[in-house]
């Protein structure tokens, strides 16, 4: 995150990178609390993993990820709950994918939400999962699905203009998938990524998600690496930043958002505890009207 997104930039925060397990806040040995029943009942009914068997296999492939890439979200276990589900547009969202629209997870991790997507009656055919790097093949592992998931996984900065793939879905996705990502950048850069994700929608399309967010909208210091600054939405400089975004692009948008609890999203409070005060989750859907 030193560098600001660019086509050429490098776009990941340096505290992703190798961390000792020990030594950092947003690593917890034992996330077996946060395998919750809809999160069992997928990996019973979708993946076939044994009740008995899930917890080994969860930290398993946390693990495994968590070598490759040290997020908070990977270390802390908070994918395991079910985030794209709990926004009120889901049922809408999930009607949609049936009906023949596309969606594209940025960020995708090992594709859980797009799981939970298809374990719903959304056809797999039109999903597309995007990250800067493979944990794709893990997600195959997790969920036991290599032979039945036709969904594609896009290995690339979306913030780059360089890889075909992202170029062929330049204004032709329906439904954005953005979440716990946009906040590992200051206001500015996550401008920047968002006039990025415009780029894939058209009119009548959706940009939705969650991020880390604050009662009070401002800069903060990320930890453990005070020196870099990372912005914290409220609902009301969400919906400035797509106004901004949306004015830079030629595109107009509608926002809805909340500001969530740990307790809400499903997480204890040692989730977010290790971050500033006030600090919570924002839920956002945002409807691109022209």
């Amino acid at each position: 995150m030193a560098s600001a997104p660019s086509s050429t930039s490098y776009s990941e925060p340096q505290y992703a990178k190798a961390q000792d397990r020990l030594k950092v806040p947003f690593y917890t040995p034992d996330i077996a609390s946060r395998l919750v029943p809809e999160t069992q009942e997928l990996l019973e009914k979708y993946s076939n993993v044994p009740r008995d068997q899930q917890v080994e296999h969860v930290h398993l492939i946390r693990d495994k990820a968590w070598d490759i890439r040290a997020y908070p979200c990977i270390g802390l276990g908070v994918w395991l709950t079910p985030q794209l589900r709990r926004l009120p547009a889901y049922p809408d969202i999930v009607s949609r994918l049936k009906g023949g629209a596309s969606l594209m997870d940025v960020g995708t991790f090992i594709g859980h939400d797009l799981r939970r997507l298809v374990y719903d009656g959304a056809p797999s055919e039109n999903l597309f999962g995007v990250d800067i790097v493979n944990h794709f093949d893990l997600g195959y592992e997790f969920f036991r699905d290599r032979d039945r998931f036709r969904g594609a996984f896009i290995e690339a900065d979306f913030l780059s203009s360089s890889s075909p793939e992202l170029v062929a879905l330049k204004g032709k996705i329906d439904i954005v998938l953005v979440s716990q990502l946009l906040h590992q950048w200051d206001w500015d850069d996550q401008v920047k990524a968002l006039e990025t994700l415009i780029g894939f929608t058209r009119p009548g399309s959706s940009i939705v998600g969650n991020q880390i967010g604050n009662s009070t909208a401002q800069s903060v210091p990320v930890k453990p690496d005070s020196s870099v600054k990372i912005w914290r939405h409220n609902t009301e400089s969400l919906d400035e930043m797509f106004q901004q975004a949306g004015k830079a692009t030629g595109s107009k948008w509608e926002t809805q958002a909340w500001l969530r609890s740990s307790e809400e999203m499903g997480w204890d409070d040692k989730a977010l505890a290790w971050m500033e005060p006030n600090v919570c989750v924002i839920e956002f859907v945002a409807n691109r009207v022209s």
